[in-house]
């Protein structure tokens, strides 16, 4: 049925490109010149349409959920840094066997989140979400405690971390 239909639509197409330019000519002599334009016809599957092979940019439920997830995964990284045994506020400094003082502290690079969220075949768990982001370790060496605490600090390390994620009873857990 639907490939008679697109027959059809071509076909029309087709008679009136090559009509026209006698029925837009001013005398019956003239022709008219015109321009070809392609036109892309989707064709219809036979194939349902469901959540399983929706495009992912249409599924407005997973586009919804993904959003809640990258905001729960934000806090989830603010509180991270906060809370870390090695962050800022909490360095470790350490007595180097040559006299000088080396501190270090631990940092969750928020530009390096990358979230992404999938449907479930579980029945509980409609979808799981999966954080992914870099822990960078900073270091710096000074004369004294104090001074290391100011002194300028560089990147020596950086942590790949991956954090799975599944949504239950309403939020992410």
């Amino acid at each position: 049925m639907h490939k008679h239909i697109l027959f059809s639509i071509l076909a029309v197409a087709l008679v009136v490109t090559a009509l026209a330019p006698r029925v837009l000519a001013e005398e019956p002599g003239d022709v008219v010149v015109t321009q070809t334009i392609d036109v892309a016809v989707a064709a219809p599957s036979n194939t349902p349409v469901n959540s399983a092979n929706l495009p992912t940019y249409l599924d407005e439920d997973l586009v919804k959920k993904h959003a809640d997830f990258s905001n729960f995964a934000k806090s989830k990284v603010r509180s991270l840094n906060q809370n870390h045994n090695l962050s800022r506020s909490r360095m470790q400094i350490e007595r180097q066997s040559n006299g000088t003082y080396r501190a270090r502290f631990h940092t969750i690079d928020s530009e390096s989140l990358v979230c992404n969220v999938r449907r479930s075949s579980s029945t509980t768990i409609p979808y799981v979400g999966v954080l992914f982001y870099k822990e960078r370790i900073f270091e710096a060496v000074a004369t004294s405690p104090d001074l290391c605490r100011t002194a300028q600090f560089i990147p020596v390390a950086v942590i790949p971390n991956r954090h799975i994620f599944s949504f239950k009873q309403g939020s992410w857990q």
